[in-house]
């Protein structure tokens, strides 16, 4: 249903994906399995320390498509980098993070005031939305999300109110042969923004 309401609305291309998540109604018993897979699942993520995950960001601004992005996401320890690249593979924007400290480094501000904009709409926060990101990209959710499962123990929805506006995330397709299982596609909406995350690669230190 979700997938069917995505093409619908963005008009988004099929992406080869290496397992498609399947959503049912679980019985009793099938609800103790996946409860019992989603807690080994949490056990196995909480011991990723160190990680890259490269990809790109599509984002949507009030269903008019604005940009497709690649980004390198970098973790090793308490310090976390994040790179947005342009096309011809140019770092445009980069994030860092150590020990709660955020810092944003861009050369480009002065030269696309639009894009200046819709990074600060999207930042204001940025503590509080790269803390989130963290947990996101690696499928969990924050401790006042509501969140669903799917049917291989891993989050198919987390939904929860930030600033009064709703936050909501799908995740659309996973890894599912990879230990621990990780995103391959997520998509996240909040207020008039569409973001969806595609991950090409994992790679575990």
């Amino acid at each position: 249903m979700y997938r069917h309401i995505c093409f619908r609305l963005f008009g988004i291309a099929v992406f080869i994906c290496v397992s498609c998540v399947h959503y049912h109604n679980f019985s009793l018993h099938e609800n103790k399995l996946v409860a019992y897979m989603w807690n080994n699942h949490k056990k196995l993520i909480s011991h990723m320390l160190n990680y890259q995950a490269q990809g790109a960001v599509i984002y949507t601004i009030n269903n008019q498509r604005k940009g497709y992005v690649p980004f390198i996401w970098t973790k090793d320890n308490n310090h976390c980098y994040i790179k947005l690249f342009n096309v011809f593979g140019l770092t445009i924007i980069s994030i860092s993070v150590e020990n709660g400290v955020v810092s944003i480094l861009s050369n480009i501000f002065h030269q696309n005031n639009d894009l200046k904009n819709e990074i600060q709409k999207w930042f204001v926060d940025i503590s509080y939305f790269i803390e989130q990101l963290q947990q996101w990209l690696l499928g969990l959710p924050n401790s006042n999300a509501e969140y669903n499962l799917n049917s291989i123990g891993c989050l198919s929805h987390i939904n929860y109110r930030y600033k009064n506006k709703n936050i909501s995330i799908y995740y659309r397709h996973y890894y599912a042969n990879s230990i621990p299982i990780l995103p391959k596609v997520l998509d996240v909406y909040y207020d008039q923004y569409y973001i969806r995350l595609i991950i090409n690669n994992w790679n575990i230190r």
